[in-house]
This record gives C-alpha cells, sequence and structure tokens, in this order.
C-alpha cells in the first residue's frame, strides 16, 4: 500500500537536531557516521530558506 503523509518543517528540522545530537554523542564510532548521514538527510529535506530564517542554536559544549 501506498500512503502519503504531510511533515511539517518544524517536525524535520526537531529530527534533525535530536539524530544529530545523538550523532554527536557517538563521534568517532561507526554509529556516530551512520546517524551523522542520516541528519544530513533530514536537514536536505528542509528548503533552505526555511533554515535561513530560523536562529542559530545555542552552542552549550563545556571547554576547557
Amino acid at each position: 500500500m501506498d500512503y502519503q503523509i504531510s511533515v511539517k518543517c518544524e517536525q524535520l528540522a526537531e529530527w534533525y537536531v535530536r539524530v544529530k545530537g545523538i550523532a554527536d554523542a557517538h563521534h568517532g564510532h561507526a554509529t556516530g557516521d551512520h546517524l551523522k548521514a542520516i541528519a544530513d538527510e533530514i536537514h536536505d529535506m528542509v528548503p533552505t530558506e526555511w533554515w535561513v530564517s530560523q536562529p542559530q542554536p545555542l552552542d552549550n559544549r563545556v571547554r576547557s
């Protein structure tokens, strides 16, 4: 069966941020590389114009 669904840019962006966060947590491992590739695919599904209109996320990583 074929199904047609509608997903909002906001939902795709949320999935992108979540998958990218998990990929970052697995940095240096094959799992992280695969998750990063999936995150990039999700990012590419969202029109560039939508990303430009969004504020940049905060970088809350601890630096020494």
